[in-house]
């Protein structure tokens, strides 16, 4: 009898194993269907008009930057955390800025720089002691978001400065979202830390910090 049992336990067998299968399968499917899919949209340039001008003056906290750039990465992996100061000009469509960096555990104040502003195709040229360097002023979601696109030959790159200290959740997740969409990777994007942030000036009787101030080439 046990030996006539056996097809029956087998095929009850079976069937169990296909049945784990299947739910094992639906579970699977189940899971695909609640992914949330990535909400790719366009970056679009922001409209650079005298508004515009007015709004990007005074204070920014740099938070993140992605790029495929080899060079660019390097520094974006130095950099700690940083904030800058943009200035009227006296020339037209022209910025003055001030940076104020932490680059690994020195101090860097850096007002030898300035960005001058292209209308008609939205872009951004920040003009460095050594470098220049080329991006495109993208619209966010939020106020007091700068979101801007760097254009470095074929390498594509993001970074977001906000007016406060901290980003909320909603503009880290919006940034995170366009990096996924220009295709750059986790590993190609660093974020700062609100921690331990540079003063403008060396203070006498803080042994903390290492300030080095770059001053204007008058060349």
């Amino acid at each position: 009898q046990l030996v006539s049992l056996l097809p029956l336990l087998l095929t009850s067998l079976q069937k169990e194993i296909m049945a784990l299968a299947c739910v094992a399968i639906i579970l699977g499917l189940a899971h695909l269907l609640t992914a949330k899919p990535l909400d790719c949209e366009p970056l679009v340039p922001e409209t650079i008009d005298n508004a515009t001008m007015t709004k990007l003056l005074g204070k920014w906290f740099y938070i993140a930057g992605a790029s495929q750039h080899p060079a660019t990465l390097k520094q974006l992996e130095l950099i700690k955390n940083a904030y800058y100061f943009m200035y009227p000009s006296n020339h037209q469509d022209t910025f003055l800025v001030t940076e104020v960096m932490r680059v690994n555990d020195k101090c860097v104040v850096d007002n030898s720089s300035y960005i001058s502003v292209i209308r008609d195709n939205f872009t951004m040229i920040l003009h460095g002691e050594n470098e220049s360097s080329v991006a495109q002023l993208i619209k966010s979601s939020f106020e007091d978001t700068m979101t801007l696109y760097h254009i470095d030959g074929t390498h594509k790159g993001l970074s977001i400065s906000v007016r406060a200290q901290n980003m909320s959740t909603e503009q880290l997740e919006e940034f995170k979202t366009q990096v996924a969409c220009l295709g750059l990777k986790e590993e190609e994007t660093f974020y700062t830390t609100a921690k331990d942030l540079c003063p403008m000036e060396e203070e006498g009787n803080d042994k903390k910090h290492s300030v080095e101030v770059v001053e204007p080439s008058l060349g």
